[in-house]
């Protein structure tokens, strides 16, 4: 990929393209290719095409691959859906474990969240403080 700037221009092109139905096909392998070229608000757009199973397969695997590549580049909005998608048993870590596990990982990404600056994940996290508190005292992998 070029220059940054360019990456921003693409970007920005592709949410115009996005917004209009004709276009729309156009404007998600143009957000697909940025985010494999590591475009972090691509990753977390291409992420949640995934995640609502709309205009893209739904494919939790290939969600969660490319909101990881958003939260390592410390994209705010990306922690939040990592969380709900822990929550509901639909990240990796979380397909068969119990409900006890989901809402520590989903505590822990929303927290996340809330210290990248997403408001919204502050709210999430505070629903899952007890079990968090209860996996970090009571884990006996600590």
């Amino acid at each position: 990929m070029g220059a940054p700037e360019s990456a921003s221009a693409d970007f920005r092109g592709a949410c115009l393209e996005f917004a209009d139905p004709t276009t729309r096909e156009r404007a998600i392998c143009r957000f697909r290719q940025l985010a494999d070229a590591g475009h972090a608000a691509a990753c977390y757009n291409v992420a949640v095409l995934l995640m609502a199973g709309r205009e893209l397969a739904r494919d939790d695997v290939a969600a969660e691959r490319y909101l990881r590549l958003a939260a390592a580049q410390r994209y705010a909005g990306s922690y939040r859906p990592l969380g709900m998608l822990a929550l509901h048993g639909r990240l990796a870590a979380t397909r068969h474990a119990s409900g006890d596990v989901r809402r520590y990982l989903a505590g822990q990404w929303f927290a996340r969240g809330w210290l990248a600056g997403d408001a919204k994940a502050y709210a999430l996290m505070l629903r899952h403080v007890p079990c968090l508190f209860a996996c970090m005292v009571l884990c006996p992998w600590r």
